[in-house]
């Protein structure tokens, strides 16, 4: 079993620890989800609705300060920019436990909620620059397997706890995501990682800024679009199965188990080959049909008898976590070969905010789209992600070509 798991590691040692990084950030985090709408409502007392609308302000200002962070982190090195996030996040779950109003709770939910958009396109970056002689999309389907376990591992402890602790381990859970942080941080800066990444990439584009960029937004949007399987898992296939098809209401947890496995044990095998820009693009459109496939399984699930609805939805869940493999594997590679080393930053974050948009306005546009429009509504989404995927590998291959152009020019230069 560990020669098995030693095979399926990065090859470079800091790559191999930044994954130690990425388990423990998660273990936190999965601790502090696994309690935090108690937190919210039996801690801080806050109402359901303060908490929602707490929770969408604090991804607004994420969304509006996340680009201005990646172009800071180009100047100061993206290792430098995670640490400084992770104390930054540290610091507002340690205040956390100390709130008693929702206006002491907007504000720390604004401040974590401006670090917690900023890290994923660091954490990018930073998986670029360690990856030596590997595939940094593969180091990435590497993190993500890794984060999977540990937020699985994390729900399991936090069941436990409660289980035996009450509702004072709620509290313990915030701490516990706190401390964290502040060990990640202190694991970044004995990694000594680079500052800089991949400086021996061509330069091609580094003086262009990305809003002008306009293939580049493209495919940001079009990324966000796919990424909407996010909003999906955690919020619409739920609500689905439970008000529109007679399929029992506890597999809502097995969907999220079929997910978790098939997620772990796949998202390596099929994330290869995204480090080449045209294949990343493929793998976007694979998404595309993978998730057009379950927005129609997910339909016909409320127009058949119990147990087939449950065998549609188990059937779904499967092809909606294919989508996410595929969209994340094909994300990571299209935005990462397109942002020049100088700003790539700059540019992830950038590309990040197609999906950070979505995440935002994906459980009230959903909501209304699929819950309330039934199955016509899932045709109507399925068929705006198969075209979408058609569409990401369009642009990616003309991106491709003019990338090639670009480089063959400032090689004749």
């Amino acid at each position: 079993m560990s020669d098995w798991l030693l095979r399926r590691l990065p090859r470079s040692r800091a790559a191999r620890w930044f994954l130690v990084v990425a388990f423990t950030d998660a273990v936190g985090r999965g601790l502090f989800l696994a309690g935090s709408a108690l937190f919210y409502t039996q801690v801080i007392g806050l109402s359901t609705t303060q908490v929602g609308t707490g929770l969408s302000i604090a991804a607004l200002c994420g969304l509006i300060c996340g680009v201005p962070i990646g172009r800071v982190a180009d100047r100061i090195g993206a290792p430098n920019m995670m640490i400084l996030l992770q104390v930054w996040r540290a610091a507002g779950f340690l205040v956390y436990p100390f709130l008693t109003s929702f206006p002491q709770f907007l504000v720390v939910a604004c401040f974590l909620g401006i670090a917690d958009s900023a890290v994923p396109p660091i954490l990018q970056s930073i998986a670029g620059s360690i990856t030596e002689d590997d595939s940094p999309v593969g180091t990435m389907a590497t993190v993500a397997v890794v984060r999977n376990a540990a937020y699985s591992l994390s729900a399991l402890g936090a069941t436990v706890a409660i289980t035996l602790v009450g509702s004072s381990a709620y509290v313990g859970f915030v701490l516990a995501n706190a401390v964290a942080f502040l060990l990640t941080a202190v694991l970044l800066m004995r990694l000594r990682l680079p500052r800089t990444v991949n400086r021996a990439e061509p330069s091609v584009g580094v003086s262009q800024l990305p809003w002008r960029d306009l293939p580049f937004l493209g495919l940001a949007l079009l990324n966000g679009i796919l990424y909407l399987h996010v909003v999906i898992l955690s919020v619409i296939l739920p609500l689905w199965i439970v008000t529109r098809t007679p399929a029992p209401k506890s597999i809502v947890g097995v969907v999220l188990f079929v997910n978790t496995i098939i997620a772990v044990t796949l998202q390596v095998r099929l994330s290869r080959g995204g480090d080449d820009l045209r294949h990343a693009g493929r793998l976007q459109r694979r998404a595309g049909v993978a998730l057009a496939v379950f927005c129609g399984l997910a339909a016909a699930s409320a127009l058949v008898r119990p147990a087939f609805a449950a065998a549609l939805v188990l059937l779904a869940a499967v092809a909606l976590t294919l989508g996410e493999i595929w969209q994340s594997a094909g994300g990571w590679g299209v935005s990462f070969k397109l942002s020049p080393p100088g700003q790539r930053n700059f540019y992830l974050g950038l590309y990040n905010l197609g999906s950070s948009g979505m995440a935002v306005l994906g459980p009230s546009l959903l909501s209304f789209a699929v819950i309330e429009g039934g199955p016509n509504g899932w045709a109507v989404l399925g068929a705006v992600f198969l075209l979408v995927g058609v569409v990401t590998a369009a642009v990616t291959r003309h991106a491709h070509a003019t990338r090639a152009i670009q480089e063959e020019a400032a090689a004749v230069g």
